[in-house]
């Protein structure tokens, strides 16, 4: 009876999630072109539908018997979510860095906290899955794209695998050369989430540079912060 119980609340809980993320995948796909640049003009005009679903994902916090990919899922989305309504809130503007210190700015309030972009990151790294930082998105053309879908539990797996292999293929922000690669500075960020240096060059030779290894030369490109806007 107890376990039946249980099932039963996790179909209608998985069933919330995706009415929830409906709302969110109806905005991404008006918005966000196919190249993952945005018309935060047109946006701003509905921030209110924005500020609807992450009230709704407020009010759906995580529960005990969510899976880890169910965490993950909802965390990437309440990040990539809050992150667009921070830049609706203060654009115009050319970057999200003419805001005042917008990864500490309190955007999402789950029970009695109230959490900045920052400490939402920090839930995620936490779940030690360096695939996630190439499904966050900083509102920058130097960042990894928005995707037009929202992240959810049972297609989470090739959803990263694609964010992963998408960016780190993307000759814009990481460069394979002979020898020498150049990677983006989210690897120089976040340097720890990656793992010791064997995880590393592992990491860089599934998913972009083949033959790397202890001996090739690694750099970092400028990140460029200019806001990813159209048109």
């Amino acid at each position: 009876m107890l376990l039946r119980a249980m099932i039963l609340l996790f179909l209608w809980a998985n069933l919330t999630q995706r009415n929830i993320h409906q709302r969110w995948e109806d905005l991404l796909d008006r918005h966000v072109s196919s190249t993952g640049m945005i018309n935060y003009s047109d946006w701003k005009k509905e921030s209110h539908a924005l500020s609807s679903y992450l009230k709704a994902l407020e009010d759906h916090p995580p529960q005990a018997y969510w899976t880890p990919a169910d965490r993950k899922a909802y965390w990437i989305n309440v990040y990539n979510a809050a992150t667009i309504a921070l830049v609706l809130q203060h654009h115009p503007l050319e970057s999200i860095q003419e805001i005042d210190d917008p990864w500490e700015t309190k955007v999402f309030q789950l029970g009695n906290q109230v959490l900045s972009l920052k400490a939402i990151e920090r839930l995620l790294l936490k779940m030690e899955d360096p695939r996630i930082l190439f499904a966050l998105h900083r509102a920058a053309v130097g960042s990894p794209v928005l995707s037009k879908q929202p992240y959810r539990s049972n297609t989470l797996e090739e959803q990263l695998q694609v964010a992963t292999i998408k960016f780190l293929n993307d000759e814009s922000k990481n460069k394979c050369q002979k020898d020498k690669i150049h990677l983006s500075r989210i690897f120089l960020w976040y340097f720890k989430s990656f793992g010791p240096l064997e995880q590393k060059i592992a990491f860089l030779n599934k998913y972009a540079c083949k033959d790397v290894d202890q001996s090739t030369k690694i750099s970092f490109l400028p990140f460029d912060w200019q806001l990813n806007q159209w048109p």
